[in-house]
């Protein structure tokens, strides 16, 4: 299997992470090609609570808070995307599940991929669907 390189781009427009965001470009890369995730092109954007729920409420109807959008960009085989991930939820889910801020981190990222891939989160059985490939790829 041939191995896609993906181009991928950081930017923190939240500001209070204590590492950059680059810092998970391997494991990016890693998950999208053991997973088959089909992404050419990426921008991962730490952004505060109330900009990512602005988002939330405009392309999804929902006026609530939440810690991960993902927003595929095209439907090319090398598809470009856009994920946006709160800093403050990941801060918050962090001492939540007693977890580094990095581990929540990547957490967020993988789940965004697997939104990716097709995955959906919507019901107690697609959220338990998600979380088994999240374990999966946390223990590889």
């Amino acid at each position: 299997m041939k191995k896609q390189k993906i181009k991928i781009e950081f930017i923190d427009n939240f500001h209070g992470l204590d590492f950059p965001l680059n810092h998970f470009r391997t494991f990016i890369q890693i998950v999208s090609q053991n997973e088959k995730i089909p992404v050419g092109n990426l921008r991962i954007i730490a952004v505060d609570d109330e900009y990512l729920r602005s988002l939330h409420k405009l392309f999804l109807q929902d006026d609530s808070y939440t810690d991960v959008l993902v927003f595929p960009l095209d439907d090319h085989p090398s598809k470009e995307a856009e994920i946006y991930i709160s800093g403050e939820r990941a801060k918050a889910n962090a001492r939540l599940y007693r977890v580094t801020l990095k581990n929540e981190m990547a957490r967020l990222i993988a789940h965004a991929l697997l939104h990716l891939q097709g995955f959906d989160d919507q019901t107690w059985l697609t959220r338990k669907k998600i979380l088994k490939r999240w374990l999966t790829i946390w223990h590889r």
